[in-house]
């Protein structure tokens, strides 16, 4: 149950967000659907099976059955989701910058950098050991840190939730006014389509961060912001890194010639 909701969820915010980015684009022209988006949408069903046969794995191993040292179930249970939400936006915050400055986690994150065009689909472009780790961190935080069982039952599905529709969100081809105040407030505490497409800039190598998935705060806090008011003028890895675009390509990091 709780995998069909998360895909419905993954699914609807993909598909408003690519509709979105049809009506006001932040790239003029850009179709629906382009040659990126079905790589991505490959690349996702591919890994979808991968990490449903992980999670049978793991559940044999009994690792998803909840042994976490704290015991959250005195706090009100909108606490225990504040509280879980923001444990896991902190956990993705420092695992993505690892991403970025650990040569050897960067070769397997390139994949996900190496589009040179952003849509709503693109989050489902990564490499079989990102997925590995992203699986991993909900595993850690919710079966090892805090103890899952004194949650109430919707709690975890509700703190990864935020997480899929923002993946979406911020990736999303759609304009923004930078200068409207409504921007300037969200963008003080939320990721959208502007700030993260200042993450994937070709010039990456000379100004990397703005590494938040939900929350923008933590870039800010530890001095990862990197925005523009203007968008990037190109996306992707640069030249010499620049991998071959197709799904079995990107898996073996096949560099491009």
């Amino acid at each position: 149950m709780e995998r069909l909701v998360t895909i419905g969820l993954q699914g609807g915010a993909m598909v408003l967000f690519l509709g979105l980015g049809v009506l006001h684009p932040r790239v003029a022209g850009q179709p629906f659907l382009n040659r990126d988006s079905w790589i991505n949408l490959v690349t996702g069903a591919l890994l979808f099976a991968f990490r449903l046969g992980l999670g049978v794995a793991l559940g044999f191993l009994g690792l998803g059955d909840g042994f976490g040292l704290l015991d959250l179930s005195a706090l009100p249970v909108v606490a225990q989701w504040g509280l879980a939400f923001v444990l896991l936006d902190f956990t993705r915050y420092w695992v993505h910058y690892a991403d970025h400055r650990v040569p050897f986690l960067w070769q397997f994150h390139a994949v996900h950098h190496s589009s040179e065009v952003l849509d709503a689909t693109s989050g489902l472009r990564m490499h079989l050991v990102d997925l590995f780790q992203l699986t991993l961190i909900p595993l850690a935080l919710f079966s090892m840190l805090i103890d899952q069982a004194t949650l109430a039952p919707w709690v975890v599905v509700a703190a990864l939730a935020p997480g899929m529709v923002f993946d979406a969100f911020q990736h999303a081809n759609i304009a923004v006014d930078t200068a409207s105040p409504l921007y300037k407030a969200w963008n003080a505490v939320f990721n959208n389509p502007h700030f993260h497409s200042w993450h994937h800039t070709r010039d990456g190598h000379l100004r990397d961060g703005n590494y938040g998935n939900s929350l923008t705060v933590w870039d800010r806090l530890f001095g990862t912001d990197v925005t523009s008011p203007e968008p990037p003028e190109s996306l992707g890895l640069p030249v010499d890194q620049a991998l071959v675009n197709g799904v079995v390509g990107l898996q073996l990091l096949k560099k491009r010639s």
